[in-house]
C-alpha cells in the first residue's frame, strides 16, 4: 500500500538539521503526536548562528535527492529507466520503471521520491543561499555553491520528468504560491539563470558544467561548449555519502541485490559488461551470483564499493565531452575525435579521479577513428559519454536527447522488445510527476506526457 504525503507541507517544512537526533526519556506516543506545519516560522531562520546548519542541511537535502537516500535517488532510478540497470529484485514499481511501463501517478512510481526530494532540496538551497547573502554576502563561497546546487535541481527536473513541471514557491509572508506547469525547456532556462547567478558569484566549475549540461538539453551546443571552456579536465565535484541517512544508492541497491548492471538490454542497450571497457568495471560474486530475486543474476559496479563511496556529479571529463558534442554539431568531426582520444589516452588517471580513488583501471584504451557518417559519429559520442559517465545520472538524459534533439526513433534508442520478466517494454521516455502534485490547483495531470521526449518551447 502506498502512503500518500503532502508534498507541499513537506516542501514548506524542510528539515534543517543534517545530523542525528538523540532521544532521552521521551514518551514515544507524545513524540509521534506532532503538528504538520504549513510553513517554517521565519523567526527560526533569523539567527546568524544557524547559518552553518542551514547550509549543511540544504546540502544534505540535495544529496538525498540526487544520489544518496539508501534507496532510490535520481541517479539510481534514472539508471533503471535507461539501459544501465535492470531490476534483479521483486518490487513491482521498480519493474514498471525498468520496463518503461510506469504506473499511474495515483498508484505510485519509483521516481516519486526523487521528484519530492528534488523540490525539497530546491527550496532548502534557495533558503540557504538567501541566508548566506543576508548574514554574510554573495562573495561568500557558500552562496555560489547553494545557487549552483539549486540550479542543479532544476536541471534534473527539466531533464528527467515530463514537460509539465510546476515550480511552486513559498512567499516572504509565508503563503504558498502554486506554480503552473512549465515545459522542460522553461525549467532548464530557469536552471541556467540560477547557474549564471552562481557563476557571477565566483562559483567556478560546478555551475559551469551544470550550465553546459542544461544547454545540451536545449540543443544549444555552441553556448554549451563556451560555458565549460575554462573547466580543467581534472576537475571533479562529488556528492558525499555517509553510512547513515545519505548512503550511496548505487552501492546500497546492489548490496541488497535489487539492481544489476545491464548488457545489451532491450536490443538497444549498450554492452556494458561484454565490452570489458576499463571505464565500466563490474564483477559477479561467485558465492552469491543471484539478485534479491535468485532467478536473475547480479552484476555489481566497482565504481562504488561502500555505502560511503563518493559519486561525481560534475567533472572536467564531462566538460570535454560537452565540447566534443559541440564540435560534432558544428561540422568538425575531427575535433570531436581528437577530444575523445585525448580523454582515452588518460583513462587511468581520469577514472581514478572520477571515482575519488575508489577504482583505478589496469589497462588503457586504444584511439578511436572517425566512423565516417554523422549517425555513426553520434552513436560513438553517446557511447563514450555512457562509459565515462556510467551510473552518475546522465544516461537517461542522453537517451531523451537522442530522440528530442537528434530525431531518433524511441524504438531505436530506449530498451525495447520483449521484457525479460515477461511481456514487452512500454513506451515511457521520462518520469511522471508525483501524485501529490494533484494538490496543486494549477496542475492538470493530462499535461504530463511521459511518452514524449520533446523539451517543449
Amino acid at each position: 500500500m502506498k502512503t500518500k504525503t503532502n508534498r507541499f507541507a513537506r516542501l514548506a517544512g524542510v528539515a534543517l538539521l543534517a545530523g542525528s537526533v538523540t532521544l532521552t526519556g521521551c514518551d514515544v506516543d507524545e513524540l509521534l503526536d506532532v503538528t504538520d506545519p504549513d510553513t517554517v516560522n521565519p523567526g527560526t531562520l533569523d539567527d546568524p548562528a544557524t547559518l552553518p546548519i542551514q547550509v549543511n542541511g540544504a546540502y544534505r537535502e540535495f544529496v538525498v535527492a540526487y544520489s544518496g537516500s539508501g534507496g532510490d535517488a535520481f541517479v539510481s532510478v534514472s539508471a533503471l529507466m535507461s539501459d544501465e540497470f535492470f531490476s534483479s529484485g521483486t518490487f513491482s514499481t521498480r519493474t514498471a520503471t525498468d520496463r518503461r511501463n510506469q504506473f499511474t501517478p495515483a498508484d505510485g512510481n519509483t521516481s516519486d521520491g526523487t521528484y519530492i526530494n528534488m523540490h525539497q532540496a530546491r527550496y532548502a538551497l534557495g533558503q540557504a543561499a538567501d541566508a548566506v547573502e543576508r548574514f554574510e554576502s554573495t562573495s561568500d563561497p557558500r552562496y555560489a555553491e547553494m545557487k549552483a546546487l539549486e540550479g542543479f535541481t532544476l536541471v534534473v527536473l527539466g531533464e528527467a520528468f515530463c514537460s509539465a513541471v510546476p515550480i511552486s514557491q513559498i512567499a516572504e509572508d509565508g503563503t504558498f504560491e502554486f506554480g503552473s506547469p512549465q515545459s522542460s525547456a522553461s525549467v532548464s532556462n530557469e536552471a541556467i539563470a540560477l547557474l549564471d547567478a552562481s557563476i557571477g558569484a565566483g562559483g567556478g566549475s560546478l555551475p559551469a558544467v551544470a550550465k553546459g549540461r542544461a544547454l545540451l538539453n536545449l540543443g544549444q551546443y555552441g553556448p554549451a561548449a563556451a560555458a565549460v571552456s575554462s573547466v580543467p579536465t581534472d576537475f571533479t565535484y562529488f556528492a558525499a555519502h555517509s553510512e547513515e541517512g545519505a548512503s550511496n544508492p548505487i552501492y546500497s541497491l546492489q548490496d541488497n541485490g535489487r539492481y544489476s548492471i545491464g548488457d545489451n538490454e532491450g536490443i538497444n542497450g549498450l554492452p556494458y559488461r561484454s565490452d570489458m571497457d576499463p571505464r565500466v568495471p563490474w564483477f559477479q560474486d561467485p558465492d552469491d551470483p543471484g539478485g534479491f530475486d535468485d532467478n536473475f543474476p547480479l552484476y555489481k559496479s566497482l565504481r562504488y564499493t561502500a555505502f560511503t563511496s563518493p559519486l561525481v556529479m560534475a567533472s572536467g571529463v564531462e566538460a570535454r565531452l560537452i565540447e566534443a558534442e559541440a564540435a560534432l554539431n558544428s561540422g568538425n568531426p575531427g575535433g570531436m575525435i581528437t577530444i575523445l582520444n585525448d580523454l582515452r589516452e588518460d583513462v587511468i588517471p581520469l577514472m581514478t579521479g572520477l571515482t575519488g580513488g575508489v577504482y583505478t583501471p589496469t589497462s588503457g584504451l586504444a584511439p578511436l577513428t572517425d566512423p565516417g557518417t554523422q549517425d555513426a559519429r553520434v552513436d560513438l559520442l553517446m557511447k563514450e559519454r555512457a562509459y565515462w559517465l556510467q551510473l552518475t545520472g546522465h544516461r537517461l538524459g542522453d537517451l531523451r536527447r537522442l530522440v528530442a534533439n537528434y530525431g531518433r526513433s524511441a524504438s531505436d534508442v530506449y530498451p525495447t522488445g520483449a521484457y525479460f520478466k515477461g511481456g514487452d517494454y512500454g513506451d515511457d521516455l521520462v518520469f511522471p510527476l508525483d501524485f501529490d502534485e494533484a494538490n496543486n490547483p494549477n496542475y492538470d495531470e493530462s499535461a504530463c506526457n511521459v511518452d514524449a521526449a520533446a523539451f517543449g518551447s
